[in-house]
């Protein structure tokens, strides 16, 4: 029988002609064939019909000798007949785990003498093609019952696998993209999907660079890496290989022979070192057609891509685009969370985390570090005059020359407004360098700026604190180095100032201070500030909050946190609260009778203020003396006061009350007033104290909090003031709370009784078009 071993005449003995022809046609899923017809087929007519088979059928003894197999076999192996590998077993034939696996499954069949039925196996042919089969064996018995052999089939189901993997790979890097995995994983995970779909063929992504001129290499999990190496930062362009030209001309590019293919001359050299030899490219894109990158698949055979491979790499890249573009996104928006849109710059959240961070180091290493607080000096008169988008391009500017002497050695933050933060670490932290380094940065800072046909100067005020000199943590030096930078804003703008050069309680006696301070009343030393209040609905001013400060004749000019604690321990705050009293009333009156819009005038009464008995015969006689209605005067106390003597307290507030002045809870919220004791109150406004306020834009927190203050004042029947209002997004959280009125360096800083005026002067509009 041609095509047949001997050994298949011992093994096919129990079995005659019709038997084993019967047994492959159930096999083979053919219909039953009768004793007679099964007769016929025997010989040569047996080899013939299982070689018109696509599946592989085949026969082997014992000891897992191939006695029979038909010419498909033959043919996936590389040989022309079947007789070339009789007797050979699976270990001889295939790569040693595949055959070990035919091996062991076979040996527990026949070792069970049970069959197994349509189950999978996986093959590598020698040409490194790829298949996988359902496949049935059944052990073949003599007719003493004795296992000599097994006979099997496997059907071809490689198209159903693979579109079953192809399947699984496109939700797994879907599902990759969705769970936010990193981008490099994701792209991994679609080049081995392809990859395991197509045989001989590798993959590959490379990316765009932020310039738009080169290709980087993004993954190529199975090319050489010398390679991979080699082309990353390929730059973009016509003749830049397959990647590189495919990107630049926007479309896909299949070189089928590398090495004689124009576009590839440059990199001959290179290519020929590996066993490459045609590349497809397709470029993928963004939703707003931005080239993203390119999805290449090489293989080391020349020739072109079939339609199927074309169609799986145009899939590829599309899934690329997805992955891509969503990193992009993700990567835009966890930039933006730390930083400030307009400028570049870290904002304030990831600022103070930096600071506490080197403020630590510093208090370990004994290293100073320093914060300089910079503000441009009347930017709202830029807003004023050349709108908010030159005043956004001012910034900008001011923010790269910032930069440009700060280096990007430190830390730069925008800190609201027209306000930026530096941290100065190491040796530049010393006073002598911090002196010279505010001048540097003041001389830039002033230069001219030109934008368009605009030529203008802005200047700034600076001021500076060091840990450890003048601060015990982090928070108190960027307040230090605020409070330096307010006081050189005060001594005339267009300067700079360390903070310890705005402390004179350390350095001036306190005896001495407060003999100044009974003199300074006398005198008219004392001079108020007023900080507007905004309606937000409305966009007009609705109140005043009166500052006292000091003109010192020697210290020059003194903030209450320099002077109000000593009046308070001595008692002295009584006199110079009767001064702030009357002075308010008569500023208030001033403006009605220059026929300004009406304001509360907001005064602050400390605790031994309150306590005094004299209290509110002062503020009678200030309302008598100015003629102001009391309805236009509101006293401000703290949360504090009112709980320490509630009964007292609400007592003389009924007085007021009667007489028609207006009382609100200064700081509220950082006390511990119950809620009961606050309904007791005859309040007509709470204000929300700064803290809860300052940290608004990213602690979830303080929102809450706040949100719940201004529901309270709401259910209570109060006016909600939030103060401290810093920046445009802590007004619109504010607005959207319905929080009625606000003040804060975002509106106006504490101001003349002059400038204050021309605010009230001005003609209605909304309240963004105020702000600077």
């Amino acid at each position: 029988m041609t095509g047949w071993s001997p050994e298949l005449e011992d093994l096919i003995k129990p079995m005659d002609g019709s038997s084993l022809v019967s047994s492959l046609a159930r096999i083979n899923g053919l219909d039953e064939l009768t004793r007679g017809d099964a007769l016929l087929l025997t010989g040569d007519w047996l080899q013939t019909l299982v070689d018109q088979v696509t599946d592989y059928i085949f026969i082997k003894d014992r000891k897992s000798r191939f006695v029979m197999a038909n010419r498909q076999i033959a043919l996936d192996l590389g040989f022309s007949e079947f007789s070339e590998f009789v007797g050979k077993t699976d270990l001889e034939l295939h790569p040693r785990e595949i055959g070990n696996g035919f091996m062991e499954t076979e040996s527990s069949i026949m070792e069970g003498r049970t069959p197994q039925v349509d189950f999978e196996e996986f093959l590598i042919l020698p040409n490194g093609k790829r298949k996988w089969f359902s496949s049935s064996k059944y052990p073949v018995l003599n007719d003493l019952g004795d296992v000599v052999g097994i006979v099997g089939i496997c059907r071809d189901i490689t198209e159903r696998k693979k579109s079953e993997q192809l399947q699984q790979g496109q939700n797994k890097i879907l599902q990759a993209i969705a769970s936010g995995l990193p981008l490099k994983e994701v792209l991994e995970t679609l080049v081995l999907t392809i990859e395991s779909q197509l045989d001989g063929v590798t993959g590959s992504v490379m990316l765009v660079d932020d310039t738009g001129t080169q290709l980087l290499a993004g993954v190529a999990p199975n090319l050489p890496p010398d390679y991979v190496d080699q082309t990353h930062g390929l730059p973009i362009g016509p003749r830049m290989g397959s990647c590189g030209t495919a990107v630049h001309s926007r479309q896909s590019v299949f070189v089928s022979d590398i090495l004689n293919d124009d576009l590839w001359a440059d990199f001959k050299e290179i290519v020929s070192l590996f066993d490459m030899r045609s590349c497809w490219s397709v470029p993928f894109f963004s939703k707003d057609s931005r080239v993203l990158g390119t999805f290449g698949l090489y293989t080391n055979e020349v020739r072109i891509p079939t339609d199927h491979e074309r169609k799986l790499a145009v899939e590829a890249a599309r899934l690329a685009s997805i992955a891509v573009e969503r990193d992009q996104a993700e990567s835009q928006i966890r930039y933006l969370a730390h930083h400030d849109v307009l400028t570049g710059l870290p904002n304030r959240q990831e600022f103070k985390r930096k600071l506490a961070e080197k403020v630590e180091a510093g208090r370990k290493s004994g290293e100073t570090v320093a914060v300089v607080f910079v503000d441009v000096d009347n930017f709202k008169i830029v807003n004023d005059s050349f709108g908010h988008a030159v005043g956004d391009q001012v910034l900008s500017i001011i923010a790269e020359r910032i930069m440009s002497v700060h280096g990007e050695t430190h830390e730069t933050i925008r800190f609201g407004g027209d306000e930026f933060v530096l941290i100065v670490e190491d040796a530049h932290a010393t006073r002598d360098e911090l002196n010279s380094f505010m001048a540097r940065l003041r001389d830039e800072i002033t230069r001219t700026i030109h934008i368009g046909d605009l030529s203008f100067h802005v200047t700034c005020s600076i001021g500076a604190a060091c840990f450890p000199q003048d601060a015990e943590d982090a928070a108190e030096l960027l307040k230090n180095a605020d409070k330096a930078m307010f006081e050189a804003k005060s001594a005339g703008r267009d300067g700079y100032m360390l903070y310890e050069q705005t402390r004179p309680e350390n350095s001036v006696n306190k005896l001495t201070l407060l003999e100044e301070m009974r003199t300074g009343i006398e005198n008219g030393e004392f001079f108020l500030e007023y900080q507007p209040q905004y309606n937000l609905v409305s966009g007009r001013i609705v109140g005043v909050e009166s500052l006292v400060r000091w003109q010192h004749p020697a210290l020059g000019r003194l903030l209450p946190t320099e002077f109000i604690a000593l009046a308070e321990q001595s008692g002295l705050i009584v006199s110079l609260g009767r001064w702030v009293i009357h002075e308010a009333c008569r500023q208030n009156m001033a403006w009605q009778e220059a026929g300004l819009s009406p304001v509360t005038m907001g005064v602050n009464v400390s605790v031994r203020q309150f306590r005094d008995a004299a209290l509110i015969s002062d503020v009678r006689a200030a309302l008598a003396a100015s003629g102001l209605a009391p309805e236009f005067l509101e006293l401000e106390v703290t949360e504090s006061l009112l709980i320490q003597n509630a009964n007292q307290a609400v007592g003389l507030m009924e007085e007021f009350r009667r007489l028609g002045v207006k009382l609100a809870i200064d700081d509220f919220g950082t006390g511990y007033s119950s809620l009961a004791a606050l309904k007791s109150f005859p309040l007509t406004r709470l204000k929300i104290d700064r803290s809860f306020i300052r940290d608004l834009d990213f602690d979830e927190s303080d929102r809450c909090i706040t949100r719940a203050i201004i529901s309270l004042g709401r259910e209570l029947g109060l006016n909600v003031v939030a103060e401290g209002v810093e920046t445009a997004k802590q007004q619109a959280f504010l607005a959207s709370c319905r929080c009625e009125t606000v003040q804060g360096y975002h509106f106006g800083r504490p101001m003349s009784a002059k400038k204050l005026g021309r605010l009230l002067g001005m003609t209605l509009t909304p309240l963004d078009e105020h702000l600077g």
